[in-house]
């Protein structure tokens, strides 16, 4: 029901979870126990920069992966040839390595916001638990066609992806993230 590089779209039955409110999450890990996955939509107002002073390159976005763990930062990326003890998640995707490199790589400007996203904590249950919400209706599952993690207009993707599911979804696409501002 769930694979690696799925990704979970938040329903409207979700609009009262801080963290989950308009959340796509790229799923990254699967067992039979625990599923583990990272928030790809919500942009936060920092950068690495701001983060870590070795980082000379400006402009490389955080975002909130998820409520756990919060004070790691965690990484997806397409370069697994320059980048050891990644692990490949989907297709070119991989997820973690080492960290150090990633900086040097990113100094001497061979990566960039398009080929890498770093995340502030993760999202992650348990597999029953992601299957519980999944069949009360919280998340609706997508098969990863295209690689959603690197789109250029971060905002539009729920609403997009709300229009596409469908009539009983497609009033929410326009609403505002927080209702009481409509």
């Amino acid at each position: 029901m769930i694979d690696k590089g799925d990704l979970l779209i938040s329903t409207p039955e979700s609009l009262s979870d801080y963290y989950f409110n308009r959340s796509i999450i790229m799923i990254t890990e699967v067992t039979d126990e625990d599923v583990v996955g990272f928030i790809i939509n919500k942009e936060l107002d920092y950068e690495l920069s701001d983060l870590d002073d070795k980082v000379l390159e400006k402009g490389i976005k955080i975002f909130s992966g998820g409520p756990v763990n919060q004070d790691n930062l965690y990484f997806i990326h397409k370069h697994p040839d320059l980048n050891d003890n990644s692990i490949n998640f989907f297709k070119d995707l991989h997820w973690g390595g080492d960290f150090k490199k990633i900086i040097q790589m990113i100094n001497n400007m061979k990566i960039d916001n398009s080929s890498i996203k770093f995340f502030s904590g993760y999202s992650g249950w348990t597999y029953n638990q992601l299957i519980d919400e999944i069949n009360n209706g919280s998340w609706v599952v997508l098969k990863n066609k295209t690689n959603y993690l690197f789109k250029k207009n971060i905002k539009k993707m729920w609403g997009e992806n709300m229009k596409e599911m469908g009539e009983k979804f497609k009033i929410w696409s326009n609403a505002p993230e927080n209702l009481q501002d409509n």
